[in-house]
C-alpha cells in the first residue's frame, strides 16, 4: 500500500526532477521515489559499513597507517 506524502522543494529542483522524467520517459513522482529508494538503500548501506569498522576496530582487526598506504600502493594509487 502506498502512503501519499508532500515534500516542498525549490524551483530549481522541479526543472531538474521534471527534465529527469522527461529524459526517462517517466513522471516526476516516479523520479523522485526511485531517488527515495535508492537514498534509502545507500543509507542502510553504509550504516552497515560502519557498524562492521566499529566493530573491526574494538576487535582490533585494524591496521596501521603505514601499511594501509602500502596496500594502496599495490592497488596503483598513487600516495604524496
Amino acid at each position: 500500500m502506498q502512503h501519499p506524502t508532500t515534500i516542498r522543494l525549490d524551483q530549481d529542483t522541479v526543472i531538474r526532477l521534471d527534465e529527469i522524467a522527461a529524459a526517462t520517459d517517466s513522471t516526476r513522482a516516479a523520479v523522485i521515489k526511485e531517488a527515495v529508494e535508492q537514498f534509502l538503500a545507500y543509507d542502510a548501506w553504509f550504516r552497515l559499513k560502519v557498524k562492521q569498522g566499529l566493530d573491526a576496530a574494538r576487535e582490533g582487526r585494524v591496521v596501521s597507517h603505514d601499511e594501509a598506504k602500502d596496500r594502496m600502493r599495490t592497488l596503483g594509487i598513487a600516495l604524496e
